[in-house]
This record gives structure tokens, C-alpha cells and sequence, in this order.
């Protein structure tokens, strides 16, 4: 018998800049004040930014780091000043000072020692431990009963550089037993998002974009036979949108979207959503909105759940990756030549260089994959340097004027001719395609085309699939 509701908010940088915005929170919280809440903290607007870049800035011994750490104080404790009232002003500004002593030692072993992966995921995970204690000072300033949290001590991962994954079985226990009987005092836990720790007690990091992820972490770890949970994740957007708006100027809300779409659009470029952080929620079932913190409508979002009450459309949305590159390894050799594609993946792994998508010809003397621009140049490397890909009997060809297209639909699946219309609708408007791949889920089908032809092409299937019409209403 279900006894209550537990929503999981997250709270962007967005909507961590001043007064008035912080205002914003405190009044959504009082919408949902007879639920139980955990609050999720991004960093500041760009502070994630600044601290890599002054990492790799001091490693190459190129900044004054007392000159750069006064500012990054100044910018917290005047944010403090201007939100906090009373005497949790003081403390609040007490507890940015000894988070700025903790980094600057850090920051100091990267002058004398350079920047190691694992440094990097410490002095990364700053700008939420500090964002978080203004955000919670504040609402406790304002009356509600709050707590610091730190994921530390929460979130238990993988010890990946950077990417991490969560170690769910031992991370649920361990939130059940903090955050629990948190809640079962009426207190509001206000969680640092972004990073956890290895089991070696390293920090780690859980990927761009990983405040979602550690939001969708505590939600699958927070539900249970008495408890309903959701999430809900403050952004500067409505939501998902059938198309990138700055290319196709008729886009429109998607108000209802599957997890297994989600999914697609989250890792072909929808950068609203961090790639793994609907992969807790799908297994428990729990929906996600998405939510615009600066347009409180209640009927303005996007929900993403189990299943589509509402008219499916066979297209769901258009994603995109503009800065991608196309390499494809080809020759009469590789035919005869067995695991060619297991050593291509495990040749890129070794190097860090992600595989965006593959696509092999069936007569299978080539194979064509994407990677990102930043990735390229390791790929090219590895692949020259490699004893099976070399140069003398195996070509390798780079195309970097490219753009990767995701068109995505739970509907395509079971509909025939919808790569058909796809094609023709591209020919139409003198698209060319130069690669082409699909999932055997039949949810997308991916497309490599010229990256001048990116807008033109994004209008013509978003006209091939009355995607301006929004279905919602129609219904």
C-alpha cells in the first residue's frame, strides 16, 4: 500500500544565479510541500568549466593560482551574501572558506606534480560542494529544514577518470540508510550532485551532465512498496524538443516520450539529459519531468515514463551532432582477415576515443565509424600505429566536414517505409547521404551527411513527419 510521494528535484546552474532565482526555488518548493523532497545541486554557470581549465592552466604553469582562487571565493560568497539572510550568512560563508582550503592544496599538486586523472575528478567535484552550501543555507535561512548532504558519501562508483558508474546495490543501501531517516524527521536533504567515490574512497566523477544521473541514482534508491517517487530536473528549457530550435524554427514540446527514446536522443546529442541517467529510473520504473525553472506552468513539460498514453507519431524527434568525424578503414584484406570490428573497438577503447556509430558493408572490405571532433586525431594515431590496421594493405580515410543525424520514434518499429520516406524526403532537398546505420530496436535510424546539409536536412524530415503538429492537442 503506497503511504506517500518522494520527489527528487535537481536544480541547474541556471537556476543558481541570484536573489530572485533562488526566490524561484523557495516558492516551488512551497507547491510541493506535502512531499517528501531531496534536492539535487548543480554547480554555478560555468564554475565545472573554470575549475578544468585553471587545472590544465596551472599544470602548464601558466596562472596565478591566488589570483584565481580569490575569484572563485569572491563569486560564492558574494552569491551567499546576496541570497542568506541572518546569522546562516556566517556560517554559510565559514563553509565556503574551509571548501577553498581543501581545494587549493589540490590545486597546488597539480603545479608540483601535474594534472592526473584522478586529481582532476577532486578538484572538479568543487564547484557542487560549494554551490550546494549556498543553496541549502538559503532555504534553511528561509524556514525549511534542511541538510547538507555530500554524495561522497552516498554514491558508489566505478573508478573511471571522469566517467564513472555507479555501483547501484551498495549506493541503494547506503542512501536508505542516510537519507531515509532524513525524511523520516521532515527534513529536506540538499544533495551535492555530479560526483560519488570508489571503493578505495577516491572522488569520482559520474560524466557531464552528471547532477541528472546522481538525481535518477537517489530516486531508484528512494522507492519502495509504501513509496511513489519521481524526479524532477529544473531546467532553462520547456523540455525535449522535436528538433534543435536554432535549426528548425517550428519545433515543438514533446510532452510525453519513452524511456527507450529518451535513451536515443540523451546519447545522440540531446544535451538536456546526461546518456546513463535514465537507465536507474527505467529499471524501477519511475517517471522523470523535465521541467523550465523560468516558466512555472504546470502544464509546460516533458514527461518521460513507461509508456504513451497519447497518439504516437512514427517519428518522435530529429537529434544531431554537428563536430563529428567519419573514418573508414578499408582493403581486400580485412576480409580474410577475422575480428576486424572486435579489433576496431578494442583499438579505440585503448586509446579513449568513443565510437559514435559503425556501419560495415556486407562485403565487409570496409568499415566506416564516428567519433567526436576532439577524438579524431587519437583515433587516426592509433590506427596508423596499429600492427593490424596498418597502412600497407588496409586504407584509412578521414571526412571531418560531417554531421551525424538521429532520427528517433518508438513508431518506426513494425511501420514500413519509414527509411523509405526518410531517403526520399533527403533526395528532395538535395541531401546527400553518405553513411547510414540502424538498431536492431528499430527506435532509430542514424545518418552521416555533409555538415552543410545539416539544416536543410533537419527541415526536410521534420516536414516529412508533420512534426510541427503538435499531437498533444490533437488528442
Amino acid at each position: 500500500m503506497r503511504v506517500g510521494y518522494r520527489i527528487v528535484m535537481k536544480f541547474g546552474g541556471s537556476c543558481l544565479r541570484d536573489l530572485q532565482s533562488f526566490h524561484r526555488i523557495s516558492e516551488i518548493l512551497k507547491d510541493y510541500s506535502k512531499s517528501e523532497l531531496v534536492l539535487v545541486s548543480s554547480a554555478l554557470y560555468g564554475v565545472t568549466n573554470s575549475l578544468i581549465d585553471l587545472s590544465k592552466n596551472i599544470e602548464n604553469h601558466r596562472v596565478d593560482l591566488e589570483k584565481e582562487l580569490e575569484s572563485l571565493n569572491n563569486r560564492h560568497t558574494s552569491l551567499a551574501v546576496e541570497v542568506i539572510k541572518n546569522d546562516l550568512k556566517e556560517k554559510a560563508l565559514a563553509e565556503i572558506e574551509r571548501e577553498i582550503n581543501e581545494l587549493k592544496p589540490a590545486l597546488k599538486d597539480v603545479w608540483d606534480y601535474g594534472l592526473k586523472p584522478e586529481r582532476l575528478d577532486l578538484i572538479s567535484s568543487f564547484g557542487e560542494r560549494l554551490s550546494t552550501i549556498i543553496l541549502q543555507r538559503y532555504l534553511e535561512a528561509e524556514g525549511y529544514n534542511t541538510i547538507y548532504v555530500s554524495s561522497y558519501d552516498l554514491i558508489y562508483t566505478t573508478s573511471e577518470p571522469q566517467n564513472a558508474l555507479p555501483l547501484l546495490d551498495k549506493t541503494e543501501q547506503k542512501i536508505k540508510e542516510i537519507i531515509i531517516p532524513l525524511l523520516s524527521e521532515r527534513k529536506i536533504p540538499v544533495v551535492t550532485g555530479f560526483f560519488g567515490r570508489d571503493l578505495e574512497g577516491n572522488v569520482t566523477l559520474l560524466g557531464r551532465g552528471g547532477t541528472d544521473f546522481t538525481a535518477t541514482i537517489l530516486a531508484y534508491s528512494l522507492k519502495n512498496e509504501n513509496y511513489d517517487v519521481k524526479v524532477i530536473l529544473w531546467k532553462d528549457v520547456d523540455g525535449l524538443l522535436t528538433a534543435n530550435p536554432k535549426l528548425e524554427p517550428t519545433a515543438h514540446l514533446i510532452r510525453d516520450i519513452s524511456y527507450s527514446e529518451a535513451k536515443e536522443l540523451a546519447f545522440f546529442g540531446a544535451k538536456l539529459l546526461h546518456p546513463l541517467c535514465i537507465f536507474p529510473i527505467e529499471k524501477k520504473k519511475i517517471p522523470v519531468e523535465i521541467r523550465n525553472f523560468e516558466n512555472l506552468d504546470p502544464d509546460r513539460y516533458t514527461r518521460i515514463s513507461k509508456g504513451i498514453k497519447t497518439r504516437e507519431s512514427v517519428v518522435k524527434a530529429i537529434a544531431d551532432l554537428r563536430n563529428i568525424c567519419m573514418i573508414t578503414v578499408e582493403g581486400e584484406a580485412m576480409v580474410s582477415r577475422p575480428g576486424t570490428a572486435a579489433k576496431l573497438f578494442d583499438l579505440m577503447g585503448k586509446n579513449n576515443v568513443n565510437i559514435i556509430m559503425i556501419s560495415q558493408s556486407s562485403s565487409e572490405n570496409n568499415i566506416t565509424f564516428i567519433v567526436s571532433d576532439e577524438d579524431k586525431k587519437k583515433a587516426i594515431k592509433a590506427l596508423n600505429w596499429s600492427p593490424f590496421f596498418g597502412k600497407e594493405w588496409v586504407d584509412i580515410n578521414m571526412e571531418d566536414d560531417v554531421s551525424l543525424l538521429c532520427i528517433v520514434g518508438a513508431g518506426m518499429k513494425n511501420t514500413y517505409g519509414v527509411a523509405g520516406r526518410i531517403c526520399s524526403a533527403l533526395g528532395r532537398a538535395m541531401v546527400n547521404i553518405r553513411a547510414i546505420a540502424q538498431g536492431s530496436s528499430e527506435l532509430n535510424i542514424s545518418l552521416v551527411i555533409a555538415r552543410d546539409d545539416l539544416q536543410r536536412a533537419i527541415q526536410a524530415i521534420h516536414k516529412e513527419f508533420n512534426l510541427h503538429e503538435d499531437r498533444e492537442k490533437e488528442s
